[in-house]
């Protein structure tokens, strides 16, 4: 054998050897420490869990405590709690509540629309108010007013009126 033929036999050999250290020993070692990475993560979550628990069962306790302030409830629906909420604001206010009709229900895949109608009376300030007040209290979403001015033809008098369309869409 020639020196190099030798050489040759000492690369081919040199590269099947680093070819089987990597199949036998390296790549091992690159999944296991991957292994260990994952296992890692989880260990965190499970230590976390309890913390994560106890600041969900406050956070519950807190939306519980907001919900009974606005008087709502799991019970009552999207009507009656409006219903309750403009009431109350009604007798501190000079509005009269004129219509309140029943909800208009679509349902789409899995969601449910109910868009509910109701129309009040009083001057512009007030109505402006309870505007605001379904605004604030988060009753529903707001997706229209309509401001209408009437006439009283027995007391020959003018007064205003809105027609305010509230929407809740919700999941089956």
């Amino acid at each position: 054998m020639t020196s190099k033929q030798k050489n040759i036999g000492l690369i081919i050999g040199f590269i099947v050897s680093l070819f089987l250290v990597y199949n036998f020993a390296i790549k091992n070692t690159f999944n296991y420490k991957n292994q260990y990475k994952k296992l890692l993560k989880e260990k965190d979550l499970l230590n976390n869990a309890e913390s994560k628990i106890n600041f969900l069962q406050r956070k519950n306790r807190h939306i519980d405590s907001i919900l009974t302030s606005k008087n709502i409830s799991i019970e009552n629906s999207f009507q009656q709690t409006i219903l309750q909420n403009i009431t109350r604001f009604s007798a501190s206010e000079n509005i009269q509540i004129v219509n309140f009709n029943a909800p208009h229900l679509y349902t789409n895949n899995n969601t449910i629309t109910e868009t509910l109608t109701f129309e009040a009376r009083g001057d512009y300030h007030t109505l402006l108010k309870l505007i605001n007040f379904i605004e604030q209290e988060q009753l529903g979403k707001l997706l229209s007013t309509h401001f209408e001015k009437k006439k009283n033809y027995r007391t020959n008098r003018n007064y205003l009126t809105v027609i305010i369309y509230l929407q809740k869409i919700s999941k089956n």
